[in-house]
């Protein structure tokens, strides 16, 4: 076990490390990975100096149980998460929300083009459909979200008039909440994001009144999947459990 903790650490460091190099610091969640690698070196001690064997049988078998618990209910969400993933809808909708995230001075991060070329797969495939792209203009970023993916899909060859702008909101509820107010009654809608944020995005537009909403998963980072699936599921347990209808 202590081999298997400083292994787990080391790796979680070295996560730290290339997530930096790779994507900038765009996200504090990623400081995660550093204490969890220094949590990890911590276990690794005191599985070395053999601390748990000196604890009473009640204390350990307490903690096997906390952490066999904890485990479990991870994995039931993170099977929430992928389940959801893979999911797509069988009938074309009348409108797809393109969900923002970061833009860079050079354009639209690595998740958001994702995003954005599933739009365009999805539109070549049905022409009819209407794509609103959603975000505002977070204090590290150049301009609104919703410009720099409009910019996007005008430069792929999506007529201006099948593309809608949402550009006020901050946040997934808001983006849903604020596209909300440009699809009509009864409208089917589709909302691509990223694979790992399908679950709660579809989560939030129940909560939020969409009665005809479909996930429509994107291609995720590959670098980035595995920080994204654990805050994923800190996200998904916080809007399951503490938003309300």
């Amino acid at each position: 076990m202590p081999f298997i903790c400083t292994t787990a650490g080391i790796l979680c460091l070295i996560y730290f490390i290339l997530l930096l190099l790779y994507n900038g610091f765009t996200s504090a969640f990623y400081f995660v990975w550093l204490l969890l690698s220094a949590g990890l070196f911590l276990l690794g001690w005191l599985f070395r100096i053999r601390f748990f064997r000196h604890l009473p049988f009640p204390a350990r078998a307490g903690i096997l149980l906390t952490f066999s618990v904890c485990l479990i209910f991870f994995l039931s969400v993170e099977g929430m998460i992928l389940k959801a993933s893979l999911t797509m809808p069988k009938e074309a909708q009348d409108y797809v929300i393109v969900l923002g995230a970061h833009v860079r001075s050079s354009g639209p991060s690595r998740a958001l083009a994702l995003r954005l070329d599933k739009a365009y797969e999805y539109y070549s495939e049905y022409p009819n459909t209407i794509i609103i792209v959603s975000g505002g203009k977070g204090s590290n970023e150049p301009c609104t979200e919703s410009s720099a993916m409009k910019q996007y899909l005008l430069e792929k060859g999506i007529p201006p008039e099948h593309i809608l702008e949402e550009d006020k909101s901050t946040n997934t509820r808001e983006n849903l909440l604020f596209s909300r107010k440009m699809i009509p009654e009864n409208a089917s809608v589709g909302i691509i994001s990223n694979g790992f944020h399908i679950c709660r995005a579809l989560h939030l537009a129940e909560v939020l009144g969409y009665e005809h909403a479909s996930g429509i998963p994107a291609r995720s980072d590959l670098a980035s999947q595995p920080s994204n699936l654990l805050r994923e599921f800190f996200a998904v347990v916080k809007d399951f459990w503490l938003i309300r209808s």
